[in-house]
């Protein structure tokens, strides 16, 4: 059986100061004309009610709405409300995978890819040399062995309320020197049209800076 793949909306929230998640709706807009199968296929998660009604006007149907997550959460939503909403995941279906709206889907998880996260028993990031939280979480996933660690890093001390930080915290000191840790090429990050080249046959999402790259990555992916 195939893990669930959620994704989310939720106010952008700092310090109970709240910002409209502008961009986010934007690319949301975007990501379901590009990968048109996240519609049926993602488990929809809204941060409050305001968040599902917002979801819902893309056409989506929203699975579960996380109005009663602790204070503390709704207090800093970015991105402990993410972090929340995987946690909730984790205990509820034992195993997820967590996908940005700003990626495109070059082909659908199978068998194969399915396998790869389960290999090892690990949690697998998107890997970027020298990336400021060690970890990037645009695409990642996660298993019930990793529960009682993900429950202990809402305690974590860090710089934000960050998921990625959060995440760095219960981690292996050495986990950069650890493949087990990382996608490889099944899922990539590309900041620029000169990584395009990283695109090969057997790469699955791409996190990008840019979803109208699109198209081209789609052909690469197939050159």
């Amino acid at each position: 059986m195939s893990p669930p793949m959620i994704a989310g909306l939720y106010p952008y929230t700092r310090q109970g100061i709240t910002h409209p998640p502008k961009m986010i709706l934007t690319e949301i807009r975007a990501s379901l004309e590009i990968n048109a199968w996240y519609k049926d296929n993602l488990l929809v998660l809204a941060g409050d009610n305001a968040s599902a009604k917002q979801l819902e006007a893309f056409g989506l149907s929203v699975y579960r709405v996380f109005d009663d997550a602790p204070a503390e959460i709704h207090y800093d939503t970015a991105h402990k409300m993410k972090h929340w909403m995987c946690l909730w995941a984790l205990r509820e279906f034992g195993e997820f995978l967590w996908i940005d709206w700003d990626t495109i889907a070059l082909r659908k998880p199978d068998e194969t890819f399915w396998d790869d996260c389960r290999e090892n028993d690990t949690p697998k990031f998107i890997y970027i040399p020298n990336y400021w939280a060690t970890v990037n979480c645009g695409v990642y996933y996660a298993s019930s062995s990793w529960q009682d660690a993900m429950e202990r890093s809402f305690q974590a001390v860090v710089s934000e309320p960050n998921d990625e930080l959060l995440w760095r915290e219960v981690l292996p000191d050495d986990v950069t020197e650890r493949t087990e840790f990382w996608w490889g090429n099944r899922v990539l990050n590309i900041l620029e049209q000169t990584d395009f080249s990283e695109v090969t046959a057997h790469t699955y999402f791409v996190h990008v800076k840019h979803l109208e790259w699109a198209t081209l990555l789609k052909k690469r992916q197939i050159l």
